[in-house]
């Protein structure tokens, strides 16, 4: 009996996702370019809406507004540009006249609602495989922040779990202490 070799994946570049995007075929904000393929975003629900803001409102009083984006891509790698829902990028972001790459973040933070797994796997080995020095997780569902630092290879050597009454300093800002209370819905 004859097996059938499974279907070839077709990866996109870059400069073809910009066509799918700006031909009005992909939404913005509707998926994400990695490993050479796009994804299909998750809706977000109220509660992912409302710890997005907490996290961008608590870091722009940290960093100020204009370090601070949220929900738009940054380039990791030649074939991925995901999207966190908040990074702090070293420099003012009026200074971009293209998508920020990963030396350019100090941190990122992903709000994990329904994609915990995700988060802490795919996007932890995107992150330190770009050497992003600082890389949050705010966990809604069990309410704490994980928060990994010191990228090497596909992962970072310090990882440090926080509770909800408990706070947090960034590698950026030392002196700046955040409640964790702050961040979760």
């Amino acid at each position: 009996m004859e097996t059938l070799a499974p279907p070839r994946r077709l990866p996109l570049t870059r400069a073809q996702v910009r066509l799918l995007v700006d031909g009005g075929l992909v939404v913005p904000g509707t998926s994400e370019y990695i490993h050479g393929d796009l994804l299909e975003k998750m809706p977000q629900n109220p509660r992912h809406v409302h710890a997005t803001k907490r996290v961008r409102r608590s870091l722009e009083a940290v960093f100020g507004w204009e370090y601070v984006g949220s929900q738009s891509p940054i380039r990791v790698s030649q074939d991925s540009d995901p999207e966190p829902d908040v990074f702090v990028l070293t420099q003012p972001t009026e200074g971009f006249s293209d998508t920020p790459t990963a030396s350019d973040c100090a941190l990122v933070v992903e709000v994990s609602d329904a994609t915990l797994s995700w988060d802490k796997n795919e996007k932890l080995k995107l992150y330190a495989a770009a050497s992003i020095p600082e890389y949050w997780i705010v966990d809604v569902v069990n309410r704490r922040l994980i928060v990994h630092r010191a990228p090497q290879g596909e992962d970072y050597l310090d990882i440090h779990t926080y509770s909800a009454v408990e706070s947090v300093s960034s590698l950026a800002h030392p002196n700046s202490s955040l409640p964790i209370i702050e961040l979760l819905p």
